[in-house]
């Protein structure tokens, strides 16, 4: 949190045009929880030339449930699990062109819609449950990368943290007030 108030102080004082994220394991943006239930959203805008890294993470609390956008080869991919198993949906392509690209996740019940630029794909979840975890266990949202002691992504190894910008962070829930961020 000292982070994201250092940012987006420095922001105020000096011309920017959004967050810079570099890439490295201290790089990233941290919200508060998002608690959907079983309808929600999250919206931000990137940019970025690079075609591969973390965008977005967030889980239940490292139990089943969890949102991850990353770039993958210039493409926007979702994975997401509400406990019926991981789906992916993929959209858009060469989002790595150094121009500003807006993106939301829609949560509507049993139905989660990635949408980029205007471009929308959606999938139905599997299972018979469609909640988000619970707000007492749910991970922050981070966004550009994670803190080195966050122990519940068990692959964090893995990730590329991604370099660039991020100008607008909105989180929305139908269980409590909306975080947001402009800059």
């Amino acid at each position: 949190m000292i982070l994201l108030t250092a940012l987006a102080v420095s922001c105020l004082l000096l011309p920017c045009n959004g967050f810079v994220l570099d890439g490295s394991q201290n790089s990233f943006a941290q919200f508060r929880k998002w608690y959907t239930g079983l309808n929600g959203s999250l919206e931000l805008e990137f940019k970025t030339e690079q075609p591969n890294g973390l965008v977005l993470y967030t889980d239940d609390g490292g139990t089943y449930d969890f949102f991850e956008l990353k770039l993958v080869e210039g493409a926007l991919r979702l994975r997401y699990n509400l406990g019926g198993g991981a789906q992916i949906i993929t959209v858009g392509r060469d989002l790595h062109d150094g121009h500003w690209h807006k993106v939301q996740v829609l949560r509507n019940d049993e139905h989660t819609t990635l949408t980029v630029d205007g471009v929308s794909q959606s999938r139905t979840s599997r299972g018979k449950e469609f909640l988000f975890g619970k707000f007492a266990t749910n991970s922050d949202v981070f966004v550009g990368g994670m803190p080195n002691c966050f122990h519940r992504c068990w692959a964090q190894s893995h990730y590329k943290f991604i370099t660039g910008q991020l100008a607008t962070c909105n989180i929305l829930s139908n269980a409590g007030n909306p975080v947001w961020l402009r800059v």
